[in-house]
């Protein structure tokens, strides 16, 4: 037995050429603030009557799988993966000025692209097969990184022998202080609509997977992604009643949520930047903080929509020094 903490945990992925088979390294090792992803065993339990009083006699093991969550500071390169794994299909630009433009739309099937999970630490090597992202959330608060978790369900892990390698791009992190948020009533119109004053925005893709058995076997066939939601919540500085008109009236605007880290240079002139466009969304629960000595603050939380005539609920890029993914 070794002991260890929580740092010495190295999580590693990659995105699996042939679906459901392990990829033999990872592309990135994740520089994590979180860690909780472990196999599981589901059991059947015996509990026939056996002439006496105690309530159970067996239990076999019926289903293996991998299943939970990481998270930490989203960097430019690495996030990009998650996003594929998220969104489903993706392009990526030529070079301009060393960056490339890597464009994330939602994939409108049930299969979308898994990734191979590696877990090294000082007591266990092991990869997980046909990862497949069940719900990414996002955090932009004050004085803080911006944050990500995303959550999988995967084939139980296997040995494996792995180097965990972590890259430079650990210096292109985003911040707070990158993020600006705009609404408009049309994506259209977001190219040219004003920023609104935000505190704190929080987001939410949750693609609802199951994992899909046969008889035969205790491992999982595939794992599906099944309805997409997206639901998020913002804090503003209670200024004046325009959110709240949004929940009594039922309006919808469309959002972008840009985050331009302009602390870094790709080449000559372009910065790490992630973009999220979303379709007009709906508003709701909306409250304001009254304490006494508080500075009144409100709260809301929104809804994505599938547009019709956005053919979308959420679109993303990514600008970054990352030629593919």
């Amino acid at each position: 037995m070794t002991t260890q903490i929580g740092r010495l945990i190295n999580v590693g992925i990659a995105k699996e050429t042939a679906r459901g088979t392990a990829e033999a390294t990872a592309t990135f090792w994740i520089p994590k603030v979180d860690f909780d992803f472990n196999p599981r065993a589901d059991y059947v339990v015996n509990e026939s009557g056996l002439g006496v009083i105690d309530g159970r006699s067996d239990a076999k093991v019926v289903e293996k799988v991998g299943e939970g969550s990481f998270g930490g500071i989203i960097y430019d390169k690495n996030f990009g993966l998650l996003l594929a794994a998220c969104l489903g299909t993706w392009s990526s630009s030529t070079a301009v000025d060393a960056a490339y433009t890597h464009s994330f739309t939602r994939l409108n099937t049930n299969t979308h692209p898994a990734l191979t999970i590696f877990h090294k630490d000082s007591n266990i090597d092991e990869k997980f097969a046909l990862g497949v992202l069940n719900q990414l959330t996002l955090n932009c608060v004050l004085k803080d990184f911006v944050k990500y978790n995303v959550g999988f369900l995967s084939k139980v892990g296997a040995t494996t022998s792995s180097t965990p390698v972590y890259t430079s791009e650990t210096i292109n992190p985003f911040l707070a202080t990158h993020v600006t948020v705009k609404f408009a009533a049309t994506t259209a119109a977001l190219a040219t609509a004003s920023a609104t004053a935000v505190r704190a925005f929080n987001l939410t893709i949750n693609k609802n997977v199951e994992d899909w058995q046969n008889l035969g076997s205790v491992d999982p066939v595939d794992i599906v992604n099944k309805a997409l939601l997206v639901t998020g919540d913002m804090e503003l500085l209670f200024g004046n009643t325009t959110q709240r008109d949004y929940v009594l009236n039922g309006d919808k605007k469309a959002c972008l949520l840009t985050i331009n880290n302009t602390d870094v240079l790709i080449g000559t002139a372009s910065r790490p930047k992630l973009e999220i466009t979303f379709a007009p969304m709906s508003f709701r629960d909306w409250g304001r903080g009254t304490g006494q000595n508080d500075v009144v603050t409100e709260t809301v939380a929104f809804d994505g929509n599938f547009g019709l005539s956005d053919s979308k609920t959420l679109s993303i890029q990514l600008i970054n020094a990352q030629s593919s993914y």
